[in-house]
């Protein structure tokens, strides 16, 4: 097991590399493609940083919602920290290195255990890509009755997306954690799934704090659409509402295949397979990508220096 454990890891790093490898060889020989980002308006640019630290910020106070409801109270600037460090990892580490980042530092710092951590995200997930399924199949329709003609692919992915994220969070599964089984691995299975849906349970238990956390959900992925869309206007992409509220969707779900930091290259892949419908070009696609991630970078590094500092001094 720990041979196949140690062995998909390896791919997952040389999956990183090859793709980061991908992306400068494409870049070294389409230099427009390249320019072009790099004269963004500086006014651009600060309106991306603008609205990317208020998605961490948003966050944040998911984080801060859920860890209230496990009775653990922390300050709002600490909630946009852990926000900050845990998209540090996931951006710049394999394998969702954001999230063990932010177990071991809710483990720490609040003695928070790693099963309520664990349900936690699950809730997370679930609430995030539900929301995004629900939006894309709204933009979908819209896009088919009034754009462009949509692959019935699309109408069940997000379909089954939405459809399965209703049932774990509507549906009650009781699982016996004492109920013992001859395979060990099914016991420790049965263990963790049981205390992933007793969490889950006290989150959705909480009508107040769900709605909360939906809103948060909502009103984020309005700025991560007004954020792509001045991506789109900045690039002269066009930028239809309906365009950018699906890439912005698709990019949220990219999430559930996230084999590189970032989902770096599979994100991008996602756009290609649907770029007839989103209405771009594979180089749009690369400078948007480019854009996108370079803002994001520079955001992630100056509120992790500023935040550090300020935790450094709080600490003192």
């Amino acid at each position: 097991m720990k041979f196949l454990k140690g062995s998909w890891n390896l791919i997952k790093i040389l999956l990183t590399i090859l793709v980061i490898l991908f992306f400068v060889f494409y870049f070294i020989n389409n230099r427009s493609d390249f320019s072009a980002v790099f004269s963004t308006p500086l006014h651009i640019v600060l309106a991306l940083f603008a609205l990317n630290s208020l998605h961490f910020f948003l966050n944040g106070l998911f984080i801060l919602n859920i860890l209230k409801s496990f009775g653990h109270q922390i300050k709002t600037l600490e909630s946009f920290y852990i926000s900050t460090i845990s998209s540090f990892g996931n951006n710049f580490i394999p394998m969702q290195g954001g999230a063990v980042i932010r177990s071991v530092y809710l483990k720490k710092t609040l003695n928070f255990p790693y099963a309520h951590f664990v349900s936690s995200l699950y809730g997370n997930y679930i609430i995030i890509f539900g929301v995004n399924a629900f939006f894309a199949l709204i933009t979908l329709f819209l896009i088919h009755r009034s754009m462009a003609s949509v692959p019935l692919l699309l109408f069940l992915f997000f379909g089954l997306l939405f459809t399965a994220m209703l049932v774990l969070a509507l549906v009650r599964i009781r699982i016996d954690p004492d109920k013992l089984s001859r395979f060990t691995l099914m016991n420790k299975a049965r263990q963790v799934l049981h205390r992933i849906l007793e969490g889950w349970a006290r989150i959705s238990g909480d009508k107040g704090l769900l709605l909360n956390l939906v809103l948060i959900t909502v009103i984020n992925l309005g700025v991560m659409a007004a954020l792509f869309g001045l991506q789109f206007s900045a690039l002269g992409l066009g930028g239809n509402p309906l365009a950018v509220l699906l890439y912005n969707c698709l990019s949220g779900v990219s999430l559930l295949v996230s084999l590189t930091p970032g989902a770096l290259g599979v994100r991008e892949g996602i756009f290609f397979l649907t770029s007839d419908v989103l209405g771009l070009t594979e180089g749009g696609i690369m400078q948007l990508a480019l854009l996108d991630r370079g803002v994001t970078m520079l955001t992630l590094f100056f509120w992790f220096i500023v935040l550090s500092g300020w935790k450094s001094f709080t600490k003192d």
